[in-house]
């Protein structure tokens, strides 16, 4: 494992194409969602926690330097083509690549593992802290803790491969925003939205119809992967298949209108674990304005006991 002590969970060179400045010496603004503050940061000094990879029982065949690091160096110079020629070729390496590295901002987002504190806690809630999660477990839940889930975090990244596979049966597309809008991305850069309702049960896994995948690349693209049956309504919509044909076969960008946009923002307000970046202070409006509205946003998305 490296011994870096800044460990990024989102990489810095995704977040130097929403930053201003000189080469590696990018500055960003952020929006704390917690407290409401906002501030300017180098972007090293950002989406990053000390040894959030190391744990002192991960087991050793759980090489997360070598996964990321051979995914981020494949996907950098990627995302760089893509933004500076606004085209998305969907080829099949470039899928596979996209693929890994959207798998991989799945798995290791703080949201993972705050999430399975969270869910550990309403167990205990709900059914104390004295029941065991399976009977060969020596411990109960409520001598499970932060740590633990820590733990269970990183051994979660052990997935990226079987989510990779799965990502790679969508549909992908690059949108643009309008010259008036741009995008804004987040601690958790990569969000899910789903129109398909499943009664009673939640409709954002990525095997799930209907499932919308974004992942913003800088203020002016996103790529966002569809679910087949979802990007066949698209297709056959009679003012979008011209469009929509075009895109999947030359690579070219969606148009997006400044209310796509916003949508897609909001996507990263209500999936951010914390903090929410941005090129300009004036995108953190909508933002800002959202969290004074529902207040409930401010604390990372979280499973709900019922």
């Amino acid at each position: 494992m490296t011994t870096t002590k800044k460990q990024h969970y989102v990489p810095q060179f995704l977040l130097r194409r929403f930053g201003t400045g000189k080469k590696r010496r990018e500055k960003i603004w952020v929006l704390d969602k917690s407290t409401g503050k906002v501030f300017q940061s180098s972007i090293k000094d950002i989406g990053h926690e000390n040894y959030f990879y190391e744990h002192e029982e991960l087991s050793n065949n759980i090489d997360i330097e070598q996964l990321l690091g051979k995914t981020e160096s494949y996907v950098a110079p990627l995302l760089s083509r893509i933004n500076k020629s606004g085209k998305l070729f969907r080829d099949k390496p470039e899928l596979v690549g996209l693929s890994y590295f959207v798998a991989v901002q799945l798995a290791r987002s703080p949201v993972v593992r705050v999430g399975m504190e969270n869910f550990r806690r309403i167990m205990i809630d709900k059914w104390g802290a004295d029941i065991k999660v399976h009977p060969n477990d020596p411990k109960t839940i409520g001598e499970y803790g932060v740590e633990d889930a820590k733990l269970s975090s990183l051994k979660f990244m052990k997935n990226v491969p079987k989510f990779a596979k799965i990502l790679q049966e969508k549909v992908w597309s690059l949108c643009k925003a309008p010259s008036q809008s741009a995008y804004i991305i987040s601690d958790n850069p990569i969000t899910r939205h789903n129109m398909f309702e499943r009664a009673g049960r939640g409709n954002l896994g990525i095997r799930n119809e209907g499932i919308e995948i974004y992942m913003p690349i800088s203020p002016e693209y996103t790529i966002r992967a569809l679910c087949p049956a979802l990007s066949e309504l698209v297709s056959r919509t009679p003012q979008l298949s011209n469009e929509y044909q075009n895109v999947l076969i030359n690579g070219s960008p969606v148009a997006q209108l400044p209310e796509n946009v916003e949508f897609s923002n909001s996507l990263q307000v209500i999936s951010a674990e914390r903090f929410i970046y941005a090129r300009s202070k004036e995108h953190l409006k909508m933002p800002i304005d959202m969290l004074k509205t529902n207040p409930e946003l401010r604390e990372g998305p979280r499973a709900v006991a019922h």
